[in-house]
């Protein structure tokens, strides 16, 4: 036999001796597992979902009319009390509406005094043919001016035709003054009550073209200033509401004049004049007492986008601020520049799976998690159940369920992601085992409990199941051990090493 055989036989025998050996030493020594004991305690039944805060208490700030902001008094995400002023808006124009009404007021009442003491003639009729010809004249020019403010960008031509309007405005104002001149110079003091309504009905053509003039005169300045669009609008509308009531207060002397024998009508048409330039009157000086925007309950101002209708947010509720409101802003009643939002309570959704939404009821206790605060849990309660589908980022459906979160030191911020156990049964007395204990086999379960040193399989009756535990109905006892591990390498009876 040569060297090499004998060499090579050696090898296999130790080969097939360690493999022998390494057989023994397993028997003996069992396979090593990690063992936990079946125990007798509470088990709790859990629904688990991710969400995010959003806020609950809030309250958006509008503008009284359109127009821009003066000065802004607070910074975006600052705390605020109720009342405190936010920002203060640009009154000139607010306060020219004011002045349009009241003349178009005083012009109400006039006429309406001079429906309810005049007694027609024809000087009479002449004088009301003349004042509803000027009130028209005024009407269509305040509905042109109107028609030119809706323009996006003023263009010369619309700079020259107000600068027309208020030199014809201007001249029929002249007109009106001088022939206001001309009568009373012409019938002095003491007149007739004839006398006197032709001068009545002077005096009001005169205001009322004087009322046209500075309408027109301040349109001119709106365009030749470039003023906001939106602004300037809503003035030439004012004027052209107002130069159509100041119509039919003329159309209404005009009716009373010629029906000498029956004023009621024209009495009552006079009267609605009055209401209606009295509500316009009080709606302008509301607007302008509202010039002021206060924070309406206490909490945290946040900015909005003027264009998002009060749908921006802040860095605080970890979106994009626009950060756009600011002085000279542009704003209208179509958008609130401003949220208040209460931060000392919000809410937190969370997107349920639809497989689970059936189980969960309002009132049910709830732990919520947020991953910036993970330190922290808030114990809360389900409030509310969505009853609308979303679709998760993932594809899947769900449903939001919203639960209350107390912040009395403002910790949580809005928009901040995280979890929440919302509690679905708790079960006093069970017998339970870790979830990676339990073992299927041809839809049967079954555990390895550990006895003297070996593996039993043991068949178990399972009931609640939850992420972490096992209920036990049948099969183990408390306090019985059982394998937790290198579950694949186990068999019945198989001789194990607890760790």
């Amino acid at each position: 036999m040569s060297k090499g055989r004998i060499v090579a036989g050696i090898v296999i025998v130790l080969a097939l001796g360690g493999a022998v050996a390494a057989f023994a030493l397993n028997q003996t020594s069992g396979i090593e597992v990690r063992a936990e004991k079946a125990e007798r305690d509470s088990l709790v039944v859990s629904v688990s979902a991710s969400g995010v805060v959003e806020r609950d208490d809030r309250a958006d700030v509008y503008p009284p009319s359109a127009g821009t902001l003066a000065s802004v008094n607070v910074t975006d995400g600052q705390e605020v009390a109720a009342g405190d002023v936010l920002a203060v808006m640009d009154t000139e124009p607010l306060e020219l509406a004011v002045a349009q009404a009241e003349a178009a007021y005083r012009a109400a009442l006039a006429q309406s005094a001079a429906i309810a003491q005049a007694t027609p003639s024809a000087a009479d009729k002449r004088a009301a043919d003349a004042a509803v010809n000027a009130a028209y004249a005024a009407y269509e020019a305040a509905a042109a001016q109107y028609d030119a403010a809706k323009s996006a960008v003023p263009s010369s031509a619309a700079i020259e035709a107000a600068e027309q309007q208020v030199a014809d405005a201007k001249a029929l104002y002249d007109q009106a003054e001088q022939a206001y001149s001309d009568f009373a110079a012409a019938n002095p003091a003491p007149r007739d009550a004839a006398s006197e309504a032709a001068l009545a009905a002077l005096g009001l053509l005169r205001d009322q073209a004087y009322a046209n003039h500075l309408s027109a005169q301040a349109q001119l300045t709106q365009l030749q200033a470039a003023a906001d669009n939106t602004a300037a609008v809503a003035a030439a509308q004012a004027a052209k509401d107002q130069a159509w009531a100041g119509y039919l207060a003329a159309v209404a002397q005009q009716a009373g004049l010629a029906r000498a024998s029956d004023t009621g009508a024209a009495q009552g048409s006079a009267s609605a004049a009055v209401a209606s330039a009295e509500r316009a009157l009080a709606f302008a000086q509301e607007n302008l007492e509202a010039a002021e925007l206060r924070a309406p309950i206490d909490g945290v101002v946040l900015f909005n986008d003027a264009s998002s209708a009060g749908l921006g947010t802040s860095a605080l509720g970890g979106l994009a601020s626009t950060g756009g409101i600011a002085e000279g802003s542009s704003v209208s009643p179509a958008a609130a520049p401003f949220t208040v939002v209460a931060f000392d309570e919000l809410v937190f959704t969370a997107q349920v799976d639809e497989a689970d939404i059936a189980r969960l009821e309002p009132g049910m206790r709830a732990v919520v998690v947020l991953d910036a605060l993970s330190g922290t849990e808030f114990e809360t309660t389900v409030e509310s159940i969505g009853k609308a589908s979303v679709v998760t980022p993932t594809g899947s459906t769900a449903y939001p369920v919203t639960m209350r979160l107390a912040n009395p030191d403002g910790a949580v911020l809005l928009g901040m992601n995280g979890s929440v156990e919302i509690e679905i049964e708790s079960i006093g007395d069970a017998v339970t085992v870790p979830i990676e204990a339990v073992l299927e086999d041809g839809g049967e379960s079954y555990v390895y409990r550990i006895e003297d040193g070996r593996a039993r399989r043991v068949d178990i009756t399972t009931g609640r199941l939850t992420d972490t535990r096992a209920e036990v109905l049948s099969g183990l006892e408390d306090g019985d051990d059982v394998a937790v591990t290198a579950l694949t390498d186990l068999t019945d009876g198989a001789r194990v090493k607890v760790q």
